[in-house]
């Protein structure tokens, strides 16, 4: 009997940490200024990754913007809570209406916003979802944030003084690698 327990427990070691691993889910995002989400005709660019963990329930965005400096995002949101860049979920995954979005996870202006030679970086790091939804005022629950990214219903949108409804903006889809 003490031998079942032993390679019971030997068993537990090993797949816990593995599953706790196996929840994290990558997604990626290329803005521009011709996408569904945005008709603005801006040169600019960006690739996002964003990574939840399902475990921890937390998201984090890792961001490389081009041809937007920090000192042209939106002033107005620059000073909000919910920072000028963020995540918006539409009603339907087609995309196109403005008036069908909702902002589905904040990113707060601050020390994770960084200038770069062409543009600007975002790195969050894992913010937990709670704390976005918190800020946001939002119940929307962790599961169906879940379900909006996996369904392609959810954009990237960078919001700047030229374009206060968003510069540049890209749908979230779940990454290939």
């Amino acid at each position: 009997m003490k031998m079942y327990l032993r390679a019971a427990m030997v068993v537990a070691a090993v797949t816990i940490p593995a599953m706790a691993q196996a929840k994290q889910t990558s997604f990626t995002a290329a803005l521009s200024g011709n996408s569904v989400s945005a008709h603005t005709g801006s040169p600019a660019t960006a690739t996002a990754i964003i990574k939840v963990d399902a475990v921890a329930q937390t998201v984090s965005v890792q961001l490389k913007v081009v041809g937007i400096s920090i000192g042209g995002l939106w002033d107005n949101l620059v000073a909000a809570p919910i920072g000028p860049v963020h995540l918006h979920q539409y009603a339907s995954t087609d995309l196109s209406d403005p008036n069908a979005s909702m902002l589905a996870f904040p990113l707060p202006f601050g020390p994770s916003y960084t200038a770069t030679a062409d543009g600007f970086s975002v790195d969050t790091g894992a913010r937990p979802y709670a704390e976005g939804m918190a800020t946001l005022g939002s119940k929307a629950s962790f599961d169906q944030f879940m379900t909006a990214m996996e369904g392609g219903s959810i954009v990237l949108n960078i919001h700047t003084d030229a374009f206060n409804g968003g510069e540049i903006s890209g749908p979230v889809v779940r990454s290939q690698h």
